[in-house]
């Protein structure tokens, strides 16, 4: 049964370590909001467990969803490391709050900057700004 146990355990670990996130594209349309995705840079992605992607215009956008769909399923969330346009794991992500420019409007919008590395937000950051983790973006957006 031990024997069983492990193997299970080590394809599950397997099958989550070889998750993918799909290239989300401008033009795509955010599962929450609707809205264009018009900056890859900022651009999330969620991966539910039929391993569907969806793409979200920004980390923002996808720490709302999560928290008003906490039952949905999600096999992993994905956001674009700022430095280098790849998409990396939210748990490795550092994070940034930022003020987007919006054409449309006259104020700007409240998102998050996403680094996969500490000294890379730092820098971004330039001790203006707080960094956060993604629990904290998640109860941030759920505050907002």
């Amino acid at each position: 049964m031990r024997k069983l146990s492990a193997v299970v355990f080590a394809a599950t670990l397997f099958a989550c370590a070889s998750i993918k996130p799909a290239p989300v594209q401008v033009g795509d349309r955010c599962l929450r909001c609707g809205r264009v995705v018009s900056e890859v840079r900022l651009a999330a992605e969620l991966i539910d467990g039929l391993r569907a992607p969806f793409p979200f215009r920004t980390a923002g956008c996808m720490a709302k969803y999560v928290k008003d769909h906490a039952d949905r399923p999600v096999t992993a969330l994905f956001v674009t490391d700022q430095t280098t346009g790849r998409m990396i794991l939210v748990g490795d992500a550092w994070f940034v709050p930022t003020v987007r420019p919006v054409p449309d409007r006259k104020m700007g919008e409240d998102d998050y900057a996403a680094f996969g590395s500490r000294a890379d937000a730092e820098a971004f950051r330039a001790g203006r700004a707080r960094l956060l983790r993604w629990p904290q973006v998640v109860a941030e957006a759920a505050a907002n």
